[in-house]
C-alpha cells in the first residue's frame, strides 16, 4: 500500500516544504566548501528547528574536488534504542537511485561491444516477447531515458517472492505509445535493464554488478540483495509520524529498479568516480564518454529546461541557479534519497532518509547551493510585450498526468499569463520563449507540440512525468451540456474513468459494484492485479482485474459466500465505503462526522459520515432541518457516482 502513496503524492515530495526558512547563511557570493565548511553547515543545517522536527536519521556525503569533504549520520538508525547512523556501516535502501548503477552496467556492456544502445532491445530478450503496438523499434536509450511507451511502468506490490525473470514474464506490459515520444517514469525499464545485463553476461544481475562495479569501486558494503548482513546493519523505516514500518522486500529479489542498499563511504566512492570521469584510483569502471553520456540531456520537453539522461533526472530546477546539475532521487516505504553532481564544479552530495516525514532533500539542496553556488544572473528574460490572452488561448485545456491518471493540470489563458491551477494550488506562469514558461519562483515549463504542430504535452513540477493534453469529450445525447451532473461526467470521461464516444450515458441508471472500481481504480495509473479472483462469481467478469487489484490494497472485500457481485447496483454506503477505504489506507484520512437524516449500515458509518462531511456529492442530497438525506441504502446512479469520484479527485488530487 505504501507503493500507493508514492505514486499519487510522488510529486509532492519534491515541492517546496513552506515550512524550512531559506538559508539564514545564505549570500550572493559564493562560500568556499572545504572540510571545515561542509561540517559546519550541516550542523548547522541539521540543528534548525523543523529538520529536527521531521528527522529520524539522514545521511549525508559531500565530495569535492577528488575528496570527501563530509560523510556522516544524523540522528537515528533505530530511535527507540537510540542507535546512532555509522556512516560506514549502516546500510540504507537507495530506492531508485539504484537506477544509476544499473544503467551504467549497460553503458559498461556497451563499451564492450556487448549491446547496442540503439537497438532493439528484443534482440537480446529471447526467451521473452514484450508486445509493441507501435512498429517502432524499443531501443536500450529508451529504458534508460523513462520513454519506452509502456501502458504500466508500475506494477502491483507483490508478496510472492520472484526471480527476475518470473517478475518479467508475469509484470510484462505492452508498447502502445511510440518509443521516444514521451518523458514517464518507468520502473519496469530498469528491471527489464537487469535482465538484460544477465542476458548478455551470463551472470545473475547482482553478481555482475558485484564483480564490474562494486569491487572497481571498493563498495564493499553495497548489495541488491535483502541478505542477512544487510538486514542487520540496515536503518529503521519511519512513516510520516515517526512510527516504526515494517521493512520491504526486494521484488523481485535483486530489484534493478529500486533494491540496492549501501552506506555513506561507499556512495562517496560512486560519486567520486563519476566526477573523475569513471575512474577510482587505478580502477576505471566506466570511460569518460560513457560518463558524459549518461549525464547529458537526452530528453527534454525544451532545451532550456533540464531534463533526463541515462537514469539521471530533475528534481529541482528553480535552485540549480544556472550552473548544470544532474541528479537521481528515490523513494520507497520509509526511505527517501537523492544524489545530486555538478560536474563542473566537481561536486557531488548524497542525502538519504529513514522516514516519510517531510521532505529534507528540497530544503538541503537549496540551502547548499545558495551558499557555496548562488544565482549568478537575475533569472529568465521574459517576452515583451507580454502576450495577450488571445494568443495564449491555444495553451488552454485540461492536461493529465501520464503516469497517474488522477493528476492533473488545468489550464486557462489570461492577459500576460497562463494559469494553472494543480494539486500544489494556483500558479501564474509567465512567457519566456515559444513553448517555454517560469512560475513566480522561477519552476520551469515547457510545452511540445504534435505532428500537426498543436500542443500536445506539458511537463512542470510533477516531475516524474509529463502531462498529455485531452481533447474535449464528444457530448452524450442524454447528458446536454446544462444537465446539472455534465461538469462531473465529462471531467472524468476527459481523466478516463468514464468511458466516452458512446451515445448515451445512461445518468439515472444505477452503477454496478464492478463498474464503479473499474472507473475509481485505474486513476492511480497501477498496472492490474494478474492473480486469480478470490472470488467465484468474478472470473471471467470484464472487471475481475480491477476488482481483485482493489481487494490486494485492502480497499473490497465482498459479501457474505465468498461473492463480490461485480453486477450488482451499488448502494450509496457501499460506494462512500469504498472510497472511504482508499483515502484512509493510502492517504491516512481521518474521520469526518456528519448531521446523517437517515443513519447508514453500521459497517458503512464512517464512510458516510466522511463523504457527506466533505461534502462529496451532487443535488441528489438534500438538508432536512439541518440533517443531510444521504440516503445510503439507495442504488448509486451512473450520475452520482461520477459527482462522487469528481469531487474526490477535485478535494484530494
Amino acid at each position: 500500500m505504501k507503493k500507493f502513496i508514492m505514486l499519487i503524492l510522488a510529486a509532492a515530495l519534491f515541492l517546496p516544504s513552506g515550512v524550512i526558512a531559506a538559508d539564514p547563511q545564505a549570500s550572493p557570493s559564493a562560500v568556499k566548501l572545504d572540510k571545515a565548511e561542509a561540517e559546519a553547515f550541516a550542523a548547522q543545517f541539521f540543528g534548525q528547528k523543523e529538520v529536527k522536527e521531521q528527522l529520524a536519521g539522514a545521511l549525508l556525503v559531500i565530495v569535492k574536488d577528488g575528496q570527501v569533504l563530509l560523510n556522516k549520520g544524523y540522528g537515528y538508525a533505530d530511535i527507540a534504542a537510540k542507535r546512532p547512523i555509522d556512516a560506514d556501516k549502516t546500510r540504507f535502501r537507495l530506492a531508485s537511485v539504484s537506477k544509476l548503477f544499473t544503467s551504467a552496467g549497460i553503458m559498461q556492456l556497451a563499451e564492450a561491444g556487448k549491446v547496442d544502445l540503439d537497438k532493439d532491445v528484443q534482440t537480446y530478450l529471447p526467451d521473452l516477447q514484450i508486445p509493441n503496438k507501435t512498429g517502432v523499434p524499443l531501443t536500450l536509450k529508451h529504458l534508460m531515458t523513462h520513454t519506452t511507451g509502456f501502458d504500466n511502468a508500475d506494477s502491483l506490490g507483490s508478496d510472492k517472492a520472484y526471480t527476475l525473470k518470473d517478475y518479467l514474464k508475469d509484470m510484462m506490459p505492452t508498447v502502445v505509445r511510440k518509443p521516444g515520444e514521451t518523458f514517464r517514469y518507468d520502473n519496469f525499464a530498469f528491471t527489464l535493464q537487469g535482465y538484460i545485463i544477465e542476458k548478455v553476461s551470463g551472470m545473475s544481475f547482482q553478481d555482475y554488478v558485484g564483480k564490474n562495479i562494486f569491487k572497481p569501486l571498493g563498495m564493499d558494503s553495497s548489495s541488491f540483495m535483502f541478505n542477512d548482513e544487510v538486514k542487520q546493519a540496515i536503518a529503521t523505516p519511519y512513516d510520516n509520524n515517526l512510527e516504526p514500518v515494517a521493512q520491504i522486500p526486494n521484488v523481485p529479489d535483486n530489484s534493478p529498479q529500486g533494491g540496492m542498499f549501501s552506506t555513506g563511504a561507499d556512495m562517496a566512492k560512486f560519486m567520486l568516480a563519476m566526477l573523475n570521469g569513471g575512474q577510482a584510483g587505478g580502477e576505471r569502471f566506466l570511460t569518460e564518454a560513457s560518463v558524459k553520456a549518461m549525464e547529458h540531456t537526452s530528453v527534454t520537453i525544451h532545451p532550456d529546461i533540464p531534463g533526463i539522461g541515462y537514469a539521471f533526472e530533475t528534481n529541482y530546477p528553480k535552485d540549480y541557479n544556472g550552473y548544470r546539475v544532474v541528479e537521481k532521487g528515490g523513494d520507497l516505504s520509509g526511505f527517501h534519497s537523492n544524489l545530486w553532481l555538478l560536474p563542473e564544479q566537481n561536486t557531488g552530495m548524497f542525502l538519504v532518509l529513514n522516514s516519510d516525514k517531510g521532505n529534507l532533500r528540497l530544503p538541503f539542496f537549496e540551502q547548499f547551493m545558495s551558499r557555496y553556488f548562488p544565482k549568478t544572473d537575475a533569472g529568465p528574460a521574459f517576452v515583451k510585450p507580454a502576450p495577450d490572452k488571445q494568443q495564449l488561448l491555444r495553451f488552454e485545456g485540461l492536461y493529465r498526468h501520464l503516469r497517474t491518471p488522477v493528476l492533473r493540470y488545468d489550464i486557462t489563458a489570461a492577459d500576460g499569463a497562463l494559469i494553472v491551477r494543480d494539486v500544489f494550488g494556483t500558479h501564474t506562469l509567465r512567457q519566456a520563449d515559444d513553448l517555454l514558461f517560469y512560475d513566480e519562483e522561477g519552476t520551469p515549463a515547457g510545452f511540445k507540440l504534435n505532428a500537426d504542430g498543436d500542443i500536445a504535452y506539458f511537463s512542470y513540477n510533477m516531475t516524474d512525468s509529463w502531462a498529455e493534453k485531452i481533447p474535449e469529450p464528444p457530448v452524450f445525447s442524454d447528458v446536454p451540456v446544462d444537465h446539472p451532473y455534465a461538469k462531473s461526467i465529462y471531467y472524468l470521461v476527459q481523466l478516463g474513468a468514464i468511458p466516452g464516444g458512446t451515445d448515451e450515458f445512461k445518468p439515472d441508471k444505477p452503477v454496478t459494484r464492478g463498474q464503479f472500481l473499474a472507473q475509481i481504480m485505474p486513476l492511480a495509473g497501477f498496472q492490474l492485479s494478474t492473480q486469480p479472483s478470490i472470488f467465484s462469481d468474478t472470473k471471467g467478469s470484464p472487471y475481475e482485474a480491477v476488482i481483485q487489484t482493489a481487494v490486494n490494497y485492502g480497499i473490497v472485500q465482498g459479501l457474505p459466500g465468498g461473492v463480490f457481485g461485480p453486477d450488482q447496483p451499488l448502494t450509496r454506503e457501499q460506494a462512500a465505503t469504498f472510497i472511504w477505504r482508499m483515502v484512509q489506507i493510502s492517504l491516512n484520512a481521518d474521520p469526518v462526522k456528519a448531521d446523517l437524516k437517515t443513519s447508514a449500515s453500521p459497517w458503512a458509518s464512517e464512510g458516510v459520515q466522511y463523504i457527506v462531511g466533505q461534502r462529496m456529492f451532487g443535488p441528489d442530497v438534500k438538508a432536512t432541518g439541518g440533517a443531510l438525506d444521504y440516503r445510503p441504502k439507495d442504488p448509486m446512479l451512473n450520475k452520482e457516482a461520477a459527482v462522487l469520484i469528481y469531487k474526490l479527485v477535485q478535494q484530494l488530487f
